[in-house]
């Protein structure tokens, strides 16, 4: 009786040995396993998402980005030379100062992009969406550099107007004096439509505030306010 329990533990021990060679495991062990590997999966959907969201939400730095776009590029073709933001804020700086527009005219780089605004007296006649021809002659090199710009960058047209006057009457000018300088780049300079956008905002992006400002101040700063911008973006 005692050799044949002692047959049926040694019978019963071989069998838990040969089940642990032949690589099965335990149930508690897969259990574990499968919990550990939720719990990792879930921890990094978590991370995905909150690392899209913050991709999501930051603004691209446009002069940066031609900065490594260029050095990138420069791997490639080093004797190249780089046509970018910078280099074309510096030609139109040269230009405004060269036609002496440097009180009405100023060019801007920013995250958004190149910004060259011209007040709205040295483009137009007060109330009037027709370009004065002593516009398009003293800002020719100006539109010049703008209209051969790289491809990549599409070119925005921005129509300013202080708040005086009819509201109705201000979006219909600042979206016709747009219009009127997207017709010089078409016609006179030859860029593709498809590379171009207007916008018109009226005065609902004021450069100078006016609120509390009176006689001078007030003046000046509906002066600031009419304006049109061209952007490099």
């Amino acid at each position: 009786m005692v050799k044949k329990k002692q047959n049926q533990q040694e019978s019963s021990k071989e069998s838990e040995n040969l089940s642990e060679s032949d690589g099965v495991k335990k149930p508690s062990a897969k259990k574990s396993e499968a919990l550990w590997m939720m719990t990792f999966a879930d921890l990094s959907f978590i991370l995905m998402c909150f690392f899209v969201l913050l991709m999501g939400v930051q603004k691209t730095d446009k002069e940066k980005f031609d900065r490594v776009r260029d050095g990138l590029g420069g791997l490639v073709d080093k004797d190249k030379p780089k046509k970018n933001l910078a280099t074309m804020k510096a030609k139109i700086e040269r230009e405004i100062k060269k036609k002496k527009l440097e009180k009405v005219a100023e060019v801007v780089l920013d995250e958004d992009g190149l910004a060259i605004e011209f007040k709205d007296k040295l483009i137009f006649k007060s109330g009037s969406a027709r370009p004065s021809p002593k516009f398009i002659k003293v800002t020719k090199s100006i539109m010049r550099v703008v209209a051969k710009s790289p491809k990549r960058y599409k070119i925005a047209i921005e129509g300013h107007t202080d708040e005086t006057g009819n509201d109705s009457r201000n979006w219909k000018l600042s979206s016709d004096r747009a219009l009127a300088l997207l017709n010089q780049f078409k016609t006179k300079h030859r860029v593709s439509p498809d590379r171009m956008k207007v916008a018109a905002f009226a005065s609902t992006k004021p450069k100078v505030e006016t609120k509390g400002k009176k006689g001078r101040a007030l003046a000046a700063a509906r002066s600031a306010n009419r304006r049109v911008v061209i952007r490099l973006e």
